[in-house]
């Protein structure tokens, strides 16, 4: 039997604001040197100057006027428009797996699934097997587009590891023989967008 062409969803437009942001940065993430989208109708470099102005503006509001909002609008506008373009070659292409729309960072649509469901807290472990560094071991979370990673240094504040599409490779890198690197982690997806951050894991770096 012939597979049902998997739907690429257009929710996007809907999104808030925070959540918008971090979607585009999920694309990036996912479409870069993605061999499944060669001619993106929208080239990449391009999109990313769109959401380098989109989070420049973004910035901007939280602090400024009139001025400052109307040119969110503007930016919003037109990183919409481009991923309505984006997410129309995807469809065009006529993939039939989950995964490989997935790949994509858009999310699908498939009549008769059940509504999604809130994803659970992740859970990983650290690995200081390799000096300087730590790996990151995550076990998959059902239903996750991405992985939020965050990390601190001593008892320093968390920051931004980044992004990841998948739980391979995941690498704090550089760090200190002797020194404790602390890590939690936030799948995306599921009907809340986010799960819970994970427990915080430390280890110390060889």
């Amino acid at each position: 039997m012939k597979k049902s062409v998997i739907r690429v969803a257009l929710n996007f437009a809907t999104f808030p604001i925070d959540q918008l942001n971090s979607f585009l940065i999920l694309l990036l993430v996912c479409l870069k040197n993605n061999p499944l989208f060669p001619d993106l109708p929208v080239k990449y470099a391009d999109l990313q100057v769109l959401v380098t102005t989109f989070q420049t503006s973004l910035a901007a509001s939280r602090v400024g006027g009139p001025k400052d909002t109307a040119a969110l609008s503007e930016a919003t506008d037109a990183v919409i428009v481009a991923l309505r373009q984006i997410a129309g070659y995807i469809q065009s292409l006529g993939l039939t797996k989950e995964s490989d729309v997935l790949s994509s960072g858009f999310d699908i649509i498939i009549p008769g699934r059940s509504p999604q469901t809130p994803l659970p807290q992740p859970e990983f472990t650290l690995d200081n097997s390799v000096p300087g560094q730590l790996g990151i071991n995550l076990t998959a979370v059902p239903n996750a587009k991405s992985y939020h990673v965050q990390y601190a240094t001593g008892s320093g504040a968390m920051i931004d590891l980044g992004i990841f599409p998948n739980t391979r490779n995941i690498l704090i890198p550089s760090t200190v023989a002797g020194t404790v690197y602390s890590a939690r982690i936030q799948a995306i997806g599921g009907s809340t967008n986010y799960s819970p951050w994970s427990t915080v894991m430390s280890l110390m770096s060889t």
